[in-house]
């Protein structure tokens, strides 16, 4: 990447003050001194991806579990959906990698 990221650049693309005030907490840890934004983003829009394809397996999951087996089968993977769904969305974290996917869009 050509252009490095700026706290201008986040602020534009969606980033609130807490989301920022969180990735200068990541980038100030001992095993991070060497990183700066633009590699923070660069991995949270990696992120996003295996975030997407962690969600789309769950639903291919629910599908095949409503095609191929009875209601009540069902009903004991809605819990697992809901559960994996909730875990993805804050082990990603799913929303900055939304946010960091639009920044790496934008910037290109």
């Amino acid at each position: 990447m050509k252009k490095e990221i700026s706290e201008k650049n986040l602020r534009d693309y969606g980033f609130t003050e807490k989301n920022i005030s969180r990735l200068k907490e990541i980038l100030s840890r001992k095993e991070n001194q060497n990183q700066s934004f633009t590699t923070l983003i660069v991995d949270l829009s990696k992120r996003f991806y295996a975030g997407v394809i962690c969600i789309l397996l769950l639903l291919a999951l629910f599908l095949f579990a409503f095609v191929f087996y009875p209601a009540s089968v069902i009903l004991s993977y809605i819990p697992v959906i809901i559960f994996g769904v909730i875990a993805i969305y804050y082990l990603i974290p799913l929303n900055l990698s939304w946010k960091a996917y639009r920044l790496m869009k934008g910037l290109k």
